[in-house]
């Protein structure tokens, strides 16, 4: 919504011609509008996608491919107390942790239920692939 509105600013002051004048005016409204466009087209493909590959985890800025052979264990963050102890994310077999904030919910079953089929479909896939053994 914030990248909509930033994009119909920029735009609304380049058509209406209020900052024809003033070149730096211009300048500042058409970054505005493209800025506004780009946010919010991106915060339409946030989140997790899953599939037969691996997963791909989209954020604001920058998109994270993980292949299954590539995950070690998928990390629930899930600690000792009420709260969890870190945030959620995968443990890939370099030793690099890639968390996975887009799955963040308020509701903890759906949060688990996610997790259980990330567990769930890495489990399946080093059982049956050859790479992985």
């Amino acid at each position: 919504m914030v990248g909509s509105l930033f994009a119909l600013l920029g735009a609304g002051a380049l058509i209406s011609g209020a900052v024809a004048a003033d070149p730096a005016g211009t300048v500042i409204y058409t970054v505005s509008g493209a800025g506004g466009v780009w946010v919010a087209f991106r915060s339409c493909v946030m989140g997790v996608r899953i599939d037969s590959t691996g997963l791909t985890a989209r954020g604001l800025g920058r998109s994270k491919v993980v292949p299954w052979c590539a995950i070690g264990t998928v990390d629930t963050g899930e600690g000792p107390g009420l709260a969890p102890a870190q945030a959620p994310g995968l443990v890939l077999k370099n030793g690099e942790q890639v968390g996975l904030g887009a799955l963040a919910s308020y509701s903890s079953r759906t949060v688990d239920a996610d997790f259980a089929l990330i567990k769930s479909l890495h489990a399946t896939h080093v059982t049956d692939c050859l790479n992985c053994a």
